[in-house]
């Protein structure tokens, strides 16, 4: 765990937030991979993400909250869910037949820091220092590193689903500072829900690609469907909202330091999946990265209010 060094009081509730929310978000990779193996990866992505957007709805319509209504508010929902859900997952679930599960969240862990250098620019307190700019060099070497990682006998895939999640971070800052900048006072979780129906549109021509593909719905990758869908999303991304009234942001974003950490671990130990020196040293550059990016946050906070969670976890 960090140290907690915000102003308010952590009580053992929150903790224990943080605590559900890091073992969450670290062992939904390994579910992916386990579910992409007996399923089509872009139906079993449309399906998981027409799942969360009707429970999240449900949710959102028994609450009494309001959807985005503004012309604003609706178009960066939609657009922030296009990068966080469709574009994300759509890559995801393609690549994890390709990399190994821990991998891929070692890129995903590159966002905050791609967030702090496009909050320079877009959020009004929120200023790079020498500090980030080390944790951007750093980062970028790792996930250099990491680019072409896999073992060649993996084929020409593997290359480009290296390259390609190589820029979904980047993706992912964008729809954080864009959520942040116009969704601050909207519900978190009806802004999640447009978003991810907007994603799965996004994901249906894919999923049409692979209708007529077997599908084999054994008890494993049920298991990983609705772990995905009630763990992952709405009980993940609910605790990280939640987890942002309680503490300073850049100490939520300290969980991506723990999460490909775990991520690697499970995939190492529970899949079997295999890691080279090169993987290794480039995860371990990318987790510094993280970390110094948040330590460098701490000393001012943004005027901006909390963002919301992104849903490609």
């Amino acid at each position: 765990m960090p140290s907690w060094t915000d102003n308010t009081e952590v009580s053992p509730r929150v903790v224990a937030a943080y605590v559900l929310m890091v073992l969450l978000w670290g062992s939904t990779w390994a579910a992916i991979k386990i579910g992409v193996a007996e399923v089509p990866p872009y139906l079993f992505a449309f399906e998981r993400a027409v799942a969360v957007a009707t429970i999240l709805t449900v949710a959102v319509l028994v609450l009494r909250q309001s959807f985005p209504r503004t012309r604003q508010a609706l178009l960066a929902s939609a657009i922030s869910g296009l990068f966080n859900i469709g574009t994300s997952w759509a890559l995801i679930f393609w690549a994890e037949q390709f990399v190994p599960s821990g991998l891929v969240a070692v890129f995903g862990a590159m966002a905050p820091v791609w967030t702090a250098i496009l909050a320079h620019f877009f959020v009004r307190g929120d200023r790079l220092s020498r500090l980030k700019v080390v944790a951007l060099v750093l980062g970028l070497v790792g996930t250099a590193l990491l680019v072409g990682a896999p073992a060649a006998s993996e084929g020409p895939n593997a290359l480009l689903a290296t390259a390609l999640l190589a820029l979904m971070p980047i993706t992912w800052a964008v729809a954080a500072i864009l959520i942040a900048r116009s969704l601050s006072q909207e519900s978190p979780i009806a802004v999640v829900g447009v978003g991810t129906w907007v994603g799965a549109l996004f994901l249906l021509p894919f999923a049409l690609t692979q209708i007529g593909q077997p599908q084999h719905w054994d008890p494993p990758s049920l298991i990983a469907f609705a772990y995905l869908v009630i763990g992952g999303s709405c009980i993940g991304l609910v605790l990280n909202a939640w987890l942002y009234r309680k503490l300073r942001p850049t100490t939520v974003t300290l969980s991506q330091v723990l999460i490909p950490t775990q991520a690697l671990l499970i995939g190492g130990l529970a899949l079997g999946e295999e890691f080279s020196v090169r993987m290794l040293a480039g995860a371990a550059l990318v987790v510094t990265a993280v970390a110094l990016n948040a330590r460098a946050g701490s000393g001012v906070r943004p005027e901006v209010v909390r963002p919301v969670a992104t849903a490609a976890d």
